[in-house]
């Protein structure tokens, strides 16, 4: 394994923490909006700022790892500088926790989705820098495949990453403008930069652990960008008329965002037409896990966020939901939903690369996906079911903020039960990452060597990895059974056409 591969650990391994943190943060938030009389030592608007941030922050240094682990993969070398990953771990790692601190003491511009304080978004924007600046160097050096779409994809994800990202560092005196550059970061970084670079990550696992055909999958990941650059950008219009901008970009975000779902179904079914791997049984505990939390991602990615985004696109229909809790029900959906899942998909590949996962462990892993999803779906239902009332107390018969809110409210009790299954689902898997990867700690932040040195001492990693060699033998003997059974059935014909 590269060296560039194993300083990609890290960033994965922090991604689970802050995972883990949100679930809890986000459980308190549901029940404050309950409750809001319980005292507290975090005011609301500094919980949900924080909660905000934390959605934004632990997706992308997850997905900053993945990319260093699997451009390095598909470039076939080393990333141009390895000090450059080491140094922009620690600066991610650094702002992320300032930013949630300083939120948490109160300290926002009061822009939402970028209460950040100025010198914070700077040191974000140089982080992303590093990453494009790393990638682009690394593309460009002799005997990198540069016709390969996963590596295109990647680097095309992280050039966006930053033009997005730089109108928001300055704040605008006109309020439309302020709010259309909230966008840039709110929705064109998940819709398109985010999607990007996942296109490419998504592509060379599948390519790893399918073993899909790359000129197929290729083929969609083309494909895939073409549509993720107009729609990332021109779905976006469907905020815009709430914000002042003429009527049209409404109809522009609404026929748009019926685009988002074609290219997670294009690369999804590239990969199963062409995949070598038998079964879902023939996969290691590792893969299962992996491809169990893609499907997860898959699953939101056209239901969630996809059809029910372009359900609340349709102008008519937006007129009445856009900005009740039927809008947080999408959001949630639509970034943990599809980016949350594809990420925790990508970094427990990445963490378990070389740790091997011990089969209790594994068990804990299916009951965690199993409460996330759990979790996820209950609170999109309540907020769908408390949005849909919303709509109609308060847009259709006209009833005050106060009265809809206390009629809603039984609904918010759903919602608040969903986050708590979740919350428990996150700490579980949070839990068996941090278990499984605590004996290696000090060799992933060590910043030379390699992680190759894990001895399986371990008597049940030695079993799981003996039930997989039986596996393995059972299947090429049942191939082998078959292949004489052609043989013979070949021969007895040959003998009845003499």
């Amino acid at each position: 394994m590269l060296r560039s591969q194993h300083l990609s650990y890290k960033y994965a391994l922090l991604a689970y923490v802050l995972f883990g943190l949100q679930g809890l943060v986000a459980t308190g938030g549901a029940l404050e909006l309950i409750f809001p009389d319980i005292p507290s030592p975090i005011s609301y608007a500094s919980g949900r700022a924080f909660h905000l941030n934390i959605s934004i922050y632990w997706p992308l240094i997850g997905i900053i790892g993945a990319v260093y682990f699997f451009f390095s993969q598909e470039a076939e070398r080393e990333l141009a500088s390895l000090k450059l990953v080491t140094i922009n771990f620690w600066l991610l790692a650094g702002t992320t926790a300032l930013v949630l601190g300083s939120l948490l003491l109160g300290f926002t511009t009061g822009r939402e989705y970028l209460e950040a304080m100025l010198p914070l978004k700077v040191a974000t924007a140089a982080s992303t820098l590093m990453l494009c600046y790393n990638l682009i160097c690394t593309y460009r050096a002799p005997g990198v495949p540069r016709n390969r779409a996963t590596l295109i994809s990647m680097v095309a994800g992280s050039v966006t990453l930053i033009v997005f990202y730089l109108p928001n560092l300055v704040s605008y005196a006109h309020p439309t403008t302020d709010e259309m550059a909230k966008f840039l970061v709110v929705h064109v970084w998940e819709e398109m930069s985010l999607e990007l670079i996942g296109t490419g990550v998504l592509a060379a696992l599948l390519l790893k652990v399918a073993k899909a055909e790359r000129k197929a999958v290729e083929m969609a990941i083309y494909l895939d960008i073409t549509l993720v650059a107009l729609a990332g950008i021109l779905a976006t219009g469907h905020h815009y008329y709430w914000i002042g901008v003429p009527a049209f970009w409404l109809w522009i975000g609404g026929i748009f965002s019926a685009m988002q779902a074609l290219p997670a179904i294009i690369l999804v079914y590239s990969t199963i037409k062409t995949a070598q791997f038998t079964t879902y049984s023939s996969l290691s505990a590792r893969d299962k896990i992996t491809i169990t939390l893609i499907g997860c991602s898959t699953f939101y990615h056209i239901f969630g966020a996809s059809i029910l985004g372009f359900f609340m696109a349709y102008p008519p229909i937006n007129r009445f939901i856009h900005g009740t809790y039927i809008t947080s029900a999408h959001s949630h959906f639509a970034l943990f939903g599809v980016f949350g899942f594809l990420i925790l998909a990508v970094c427990f590949y990445i963490l378990f690369t070389e740790v091997v996962l011990g089969q209790k462990m594994y068990r804990f892993c299916q009951m965690a996906i199993l409460a996330l999803n759990a979790g996820l779906l209950t609170m999109g239902i309540g907020l769908l079911l408390a949005g849909g009332l919303q709509c109609y107390f308060w847009r259709v018969i006209g009833l005050s903020i106060s009265e809809t809110n206390e009629l809603i409210r039984p609904y918010l009790f759903i919602r608040a039960f969903g986050g708590g299954i979740y919350a428990t689902g996150s700490m579980l898997l949070t839990f068996v990452v941090l278990k499984s990867i605590w004996p290696k700690i000090r060799e992933i932040f060590r910043t030379s060597g390699k992680i190759g040195s894990i001895k399986y001492d371990d008597i049940r990693h030695l079993q799981q990895l003996l039930q997989e060699l039986i596996k393995k033998e059972k299947e090429a003997e049942r191939l082998l059974i078959k292949i004489r059974k052609l043989s013979q059935m070949a021969e007895t014909q040959n003998k009845l056409k003499q």
